[in-house]
C-alpha cells in the first residue's frame, strides 16, 4: 500500500456520514482524500464536502492527477488518508501511475441507466464490472459492506453471480 494509505473506499456520494464517522474512527484516519476530476471542478460540491469533513481531520478535495501525484510522492508520509473515489476506474488511473493498493471497499453505486444490482447499495455497469475484474487481475482484494462491522462480502463472488 502506498505510505500514508489505510483505507480505499469506492463510494458515489463521495464523504457523507459512514466515511466521516464510522470508516475515519474505525482505521483512525487524520486525512479524508476525495478524487474526483467533476468534484474537482465544482466549488460548491467542495464546500459542501469539506462541511462534513469531522473536525479534527484534515482534507484533501482533488483531482485524480493531483491526487495520485501527492501520494506517490509520499506527501502523506506518517498520516493516516482514507481515500475516496466515485468509480473502480478512479482507482485503476491512480494504479497505473504507482498508486499501490491491495484492497478496496464499495460501498455505495447508486442504481442507474444499464446497471445491475450486486447487493444493497450496489449497483454496477458493463463497464464498471470489467474494472473490478482488471482491479481483481491486478490482485486488488475487493469488498462491498458500508460500515466497518458489516461482514467483508467478497465483490468479486457476487458480481460472478450476476
Amino acid at each position: 500500500m502506498t505510505k500514508g494509505l489505510v483505507h480505499v473506499r469506492i463510494d458515489d456520494r463521495l464523504i457523507h456520514g459512514q466515511v466521516a464517522v464510522y470508516w475515519c474512527n474505525a482505521v483512525n484516519a487524520t486525512r479524508i482524500m476525495v478524487a474526483n476530476d467533476a468534484m474537482y471542478e465544482n466549488d460548491v460540491q467542495k464546500a459542501a464536502l469539506r462541511l462534513v469533513v469531522p473536525a479534527g481531520l484534515k482534507s484533501s478535495l482533488l483531482n485524480i492527477e493531483k491526487a495520485t501525484k501527492n501520494l506517490v510522492s509520499g506527501k502523506y508520509e506518517g498520516q493516516r488518508v482514507i481515500l475516496v473515489v466515485r468509480r473502480p476506474k478512479d482507482i485503476l488511473r491512480m494504479m497505473d501511475h504507482g498508486v499501490e493498493v491491495q484492497e478496496i471497499n464499495v460501498g455505495n453505486l447508486p442504481a442507474r441507466d444499464g446497471t445491475r444490482n450486486v447487493k444493497k447499495s450496489i449497483n454496477v455497469t458493463d463497464e464498471e464490472i470489467k474494472d473490478f475484474q482488471e482491479l481483481s487481475r491486478r490482485g486488488v482484494k475487493l469488498t462491498g459492506k458500508q460500515v466497518p462491522d458489516n461482514a467483508d462480502d467478497d465483490l468479486m463472488e457476487l458480481i460472478n453471480k450476476l
